[in-house]
């Protein structure tokens, strides 16, 4: 049985979801979505569900990022979503950068913190301790910075939403249904192959996030970059408040590099939802690696790894309490100058690909959702000026492997981290 479509999405990810929501509602009348699992149950369903002017306070990009306009629409979105009456968990408690030693406060102070939040604070000692519910000892961190516009969804409640509205708007959702391959005849796309039938269409969004790039090989395009490994962790309740704000955890271990790994901590039904940015083994096992069908049985020494900062930061007691904890592994797929990858794939007619979230999935996915359906709808997209800067080919076949790609991924992270380039 042949199915047919406008345009198909293949991957039930917040990017993909997000192309297929947009789409319909810039007036493409047949959307189909494909999906190997159930939506958000890869990578999306690993993420914190941290929402954030991100880029704006990175070093890496700061006040005048082009992804700006997409971090506070994908603010916007949610806030939309919780307002429409969808049980997302939104919770709109802010975002606290808490800075453990002196080298962390010293590498953040300076960034472009009201450029992302006019409403940004400094905030010490007992200030830190009020606004956290006694959650972090504010006496035992050098500083912390306050934004309000920070926010928090689970992920899985919010991939119920999408497929409410996605259904709504006439879309289909086909899970439990992998996409095989991109058919093409003469340089323009024809449909995609699956295990109960091929789909015709006009357009195909590859949007399979590390899974992206065995879909794009067998066409003889190399997308430029490298899948990361890192663990979600969930624990049982534990009696925190949940007016707790988002926190990013920086210096925790002022003996190591950077300070150690940095984590990201929130309040999670009673307990906490938390994670680190380790550079650790198996955060490269992937690379130039097939990636598997599912990553539930991939290593858990990331998780050790922030297990053993954790414990050492004394300043959030509830890290180290003993409890019983669930994990998520996940896969974000980074690129060479953590800018994303999307638009149009070079030398096909009707195929575009949206990668390389670089861990802000979440934030940035419906932004970038809405700007490449618009791009393929209308011809032009009003969030932003154009695509431009997250051309797939801006690279220019400067890189062939992961490998390559991991080199100057390796040293993007050293910069965000420990506040310095690489050598």
């Amino acid at each position: 049985m042949t199915d047919r479509a406008d345009v198909v999405v293949v991957g039930g990810g917040i990017f993909g979801s997000s192309a297929a929501l947009h789409l319909l509602e810039a007036g493409v009348p047949r959307v189909r979505l494909l999906e190997r699992d159930g939506l958000f149950e890869a990578t999306t369903g690993a993420g914190g569900g941290f929402l954030a002017p991100w880029t704006t306070v990175s070093p890496l990009h700061g006040a005048t990022s082009p992804m700006l306009p997409v971090e506070r629409y994908g603010l916007e979105f949610y806030a939309g979503l919780h307002e429409a009456g969808y049980d997302v968990d939104y919770r709109r408690n802010g975002l606290l950068w808490v800075c453990a030693s002196e080298p962390a406060w010293e590498q953040n102070r300076g960034l472009s913190w009201t450029a992302a939040d006019p409403d940004s604070v400094t905030l010490t000692g007992d200030r830190i301790t009020e606004l956290t519910g006694g959650a972090v000892h504010g006496d035992l961190v050098r500083a912390a910075q306050y934004l309000p516009s920070g926010a928090q969804v689970t992920t899985a409640k919010v991939a119920a939403a999408m497929a409410d509205r996605i259904t709504g708007l006439g879309g289909v959702i086909d899970t439990r249904r992998p996409v095989t391959g991109v058919r093409a005849d003469g340089g323009r796309v024809t449909g995609v192959d699956t295990p109960t039938g091929p789909v015709e269409c006009d357009s195909v969004v590859v949007a399979a996030g590390a899974w992206n790039a065995e879909l794009l090989r067998p066409h003889g395009y190399f997308l430029p970059a490298v899948p990361q490994i890192t663990s979600r962790i969930i624990t049982e309740p534990i009696g925190l408040p949940e007016t707790l704000p988002v926190l990013m955890l920086m210096g925790t271990l002022p003996d190591e590099p950077g300070g150690g790994t940095v984590l990201w901590v929130r309040w999670h039904d009673g307990g906490l939802l938390w994670g680190g940015m380790y550079t650790t083994y198996p955060r490269n096992v992937l690379v130039d690696r097939p990636v598997p069908g599912r990553l539930d049985e991939l290593p858990t020494d990331g998780v050790l790894e922030n297990q053993r900062v954790a414990r050492a930061a004394r300043y959030l007691p509830a890290l180290s309490r003993r409890a019983s904890i669930r994990v998520k592994h996940g896969a974000p797929c980074y690129t060479p100058d953590d800018m994303a990858l999307l638009g149009a794939v070079p030398g096909f007619d009707g195929l575009y690909v949206m990668g390389g979230d670089n861990e802000l999935g979440v934030t940035h996915g419906p932004g970038f959702g809405r700007a490449l359906a618009e791009h393929i709808a209308l011809g032009r997209t009003e969030l932003v000026a154009d695509l431009e800067p997250w051309r797939p080919d801006r690279f220019a076949g400067r890189f062939s492997t992961q490998s390559e790609v991991l080199v100057p991924v390796s040293a993007s992270f050293e910069q965000l981290v420990v506040g310095e380039s690489a050598a």
